[in-house]
């Protein structure tokens, strides 16, 4: 791999603090809506389709939702074959559904 290849750019101070602050802005952002979604307020389905929701991953949006832990989530994510890593936006068009229809079951597996 050259140095163009891996090429970050110099950014000035101010730029610096401005990525930073959209970087946190960002994150309350999720926080917020997981607190929706925890709270009762948003369905785990409506979560899904927010805009903000494509940057979560899949596991953390599932742990927000009432009634489920760290081990349902997992047994979940292995039940609809979804990555570890992949984030809502990610998410094919099947797990979505079996997502979906889990969630109209009351999430019994």
């Amino acid at each position: 791999m050259t140095e163009k290849e891996n090429y970050l750019p110099n950014l000035s101070g101010e730029e610096h603090a401005h990525a930073l602050e959209l970087a946190i802005q960002a994150r309350r952002r999720y926080a917020a809506l997981k607190a929706r979604v925890k709270s009762g307020e948003l369905t785990f389905t409506d979560a899904m389709d927010e805009e903000d929701a494509k940057r979560i991953l899949v596991t953390s949006l599932l742990q927000s939702v009432p009634g489920i832990g760290a081990s349902k989530a997992v047994v979940i994510m292995r039940l609809y074959r979804i990555p570890k890593g992949r984030r809502v936006g990610g998410l094919g068009i099947r797990q979505r559904e079996a997502l979906v229809a889990l969630e109209r079951n009351g999430w019994k597996l």
